[in-house]
């Protein structure tokens, strides 16, 4: 398992002054305003250790001045770059609610115990996210809801789903 852990990637520039504007992959976006540093990178064995100078919310998404960046050109060259921290900096879920890079291979059942196949992406959207699942050389989604979603056992990695008809054509 990484040592790192994503929170967001970098969307675009704001003004002249190096800040960027940040999709953000946590459940609490007020962590940003308690990060002091940050690794930004285009992958996490590139990612270089980033002050973090002041942080906003603007439309639910952070928009983060770092130290080390003061002009747009700059800043521009980290656009795409994926914001991680290390372990003591992750935040804690509510129960129920699971890191990403968790969910990511995990082997799906439904309830009766046949074998649908691994997650191979999360895709967060503003309800819930959504599990897309490789199944019978095709992909499915599931929507990450209590509705679908009967168990998850981490240390199993395994997710028991109760699918509705058509869910899995």
């Amino acid at each position: 398992m990484s040592s790192r852990f994503r929170i967001g990637s970098i969307a675009k520039c704001v003004g002249m002054k190096g800040e960027v504007v940040v999709n953000p992959d946590t459940f609490d976006i007020n962590r940003y305003y308690k990060l002091q540093s940050v690794f930004v990178g285009p992958t996490e064995e590139k990612a270089e250790l980033l002050s973090v100078e002041s942080v906003r919310i603007h439309k639910e998404r952070p928009i983060i001045k770092f130290a080390s960046i003061d002009a747009r050109d700059d800043a521009e060259e980290i656009v795409g770059d994926i914001l991680y921290v290390d372990e003591q900096d992750r935040i804690e879920l509510p129960e129920g609610y699971y890191f990403i890079h968790e969910i990511m291979g995990m082997d799906v059942y439904t309830v009766d115990e046949e074998y649908i196949g691994k997650i191979k992406d999360v895709l967060p959207l503003p309800a819930h996210n959504i599990y897309v699942v490789s199944y019978k050389e095709k992909e499915v989604m599931i929507p990450a809801v209590d509705e679908f979603i009967k168990a998850v056992d981490l240390g199993k990695k395994i997710i028991r789903i109760q699918p509705i008809e058509g869910m899995l054509e």
